[in-house]
Parts: C-alpha cells; structure tokens; sequence
C-alpha cells in the first residue's frame, strides 16, 4: 500500500504533539531520522491514481493542522512513496537543508499578496526605437533582428516594471516580514504580480493593517490572502532537497 508523505516536521515537536488524521481519517505517522520527521498516512491505490480537487483540498486541510500544531515545511499533494524507508533514506540525505529550513519557517505564517497592475503605473517612460531606414526595411534578416530587439526590450520593461511593483510593496510592508518572494505573468488585462510574506505569528495584525494601507494608497488592484503553511517558500529553503522529491517519487515506482 502506498503513503502519502504532508510534510517535513521537527521529530521533537512531533513526539509532543497529537497528530491529525490524514486522507480519509487514516492514522497519520511521523517516520523519523534523528530531529527530523515526515508525516505520511496510508491511501488505498485508487486514492493515489486520481488526484481530484476534494482530495487535494482535503490534503491541505490536513497540512493546515499540522502548521497550527508545529512547525512544518508542506508538500505538495501528490508524493507517493511504497516504503518508510525510502523516506528515512530522504531525511537523511537532506537533513541539513530540512533542518535549516525548519529554523527559518518556525513560528511563522506564509500571507499572500496579488496585484494587477498596469505597466505604465510604475514602469519607467519606454525607451525610444530608432525607426527602421529604407534600407533596413528591405533586408529581411535586419527587419527581423529589429523586431526581436523590440520583442526583448518590451520584456525588459515588463520585467523591470514588475520588479519595481514588488519593491514598492516590499516597502509597504518593511519590519513586517521575514521573507519575500514574488513571481509575475502578463494578463490580457494587465500585469499579475503575485507575492508570498513570511510572516511571524506575532506581526499578523500589524501586517494586515499595513495591507490596508497599501491598498488604500497603492495602484492597481490589491489582494491579500493567508494566513497559510508556508507553501511559497519551502523550494526557497531547501532547494536540493525539494528539486529530489521527484527523485523520491521515482524510487517509490521502482519499489
């Protein structure tokens, strides 16, 4: 039978802990290796071979419970493994990564920001193309070249605009959070930047109160979600270990 692996735990606070039931109130388990701990339960196969919306949504009401009982770095729904010693096998190998990143979540929230924005509400004024001579314009392969180079630059003002709406709302929130990342993508409606805060339990309220502020007084419409297990940062914090789950999946596969 295969078990599915919520996250990684410090294996201290997990022998403190009542753990939560896990998918379809299965016993959930903390499988150790020295501090650390990763909280599996059973699934039937045909639970693991269909990955539906009530199934993933139930998952991360499990991974809920653990992040309000103890520290945790959360999984995504979906790593599957045959044996626990595979994954005393992963704790072992990435048990400095886990352990660091543990440090850093611990006692902490992950909140949300998204903004949609409009380029030129933060962006710098556009530079200036030099219009193609006649001449360029009857070589194809220089019209072609001037159209990546404009292609190119409209990225770069994109990027840059999106980089300046993220320190600008890094600012807003300035001694409110321990962490930031942020990522963009280009909507037919505008510019979507989304953001994660690392945020110590303690600082929630003055976060939120900064957010409506920010909103109040910011461009673009401004949404904050959380607080959440801190999803958006474990890659962040464990990059090996997290770029090798799918290596743990492979294993499981072959066992």
């Amino acid at each position: 039978m295969k078990s599915i692996m919520y996250g990684i735990l410090d294996a201290r606070q997990a022998a403190k802990e009542s753990l939560p039931p896990g998918l379809n109130q299965a016993p959930l388990m903390a499988v150790k290796h020295g501090n650390l701990a990763a909280a599996i339960s059973p699934v039937e196969e045909e639970l693991a071979s269909s990955a539906g919306i009530e199934q993933a949504l139930e998952y991360a009401r499990v991974v809920e419970q653990l992040h309000r009982r103890l520290s945790v770095l959360p999984m995504r729904y979906g790593c599957f493994v045959h044996h626990p010693e595979q994954v005393v096998e992963f704790l072992h190998r990435y048990e400095r990564q886990f352990s660091d990143a543990l440090a850093q979540v611990e006692g902490c929230d992950e909140m949300g920001l998204r903004i949609l924005f409009q380029e030129s509400d933060v962006a710098e004024p556009p530079e200036q193309a030099g219009a193609p001579t006649g001449a360029d314009a009857q070589t194809r392969g220089r019209a072609y070249l001037d159209n990546r180079r404009r292609f190119y630059a409209q990225q770069t003002r994109v990027d840059r605009a999106a980089r300046r709406m993220a320190e600008r709302a890094q600012a807003a929130f300035s001694g409110q959070f321990v962490r930031c990342t942020w990522d963009h993508a280009a909507r037919p409606d505008g510019q979507l930047l989304s953001m994660a805060f690392l945020v110590e339990r303690p600082k929630l309220a003055e976060f939120r109160r900064a957010f409506l502020r920010f909103q109040k007084d910011g461009p673009g419409n401004v949404m904050c979600s959380g607080p959440w297990p801190p999803y958006g940062f474990v890659a962040d914090l464990a990059k090996p270990a997290v770029a090798a789950l799918a290596e743990l999946e492979h294993l499981q596969e072959k066992g």
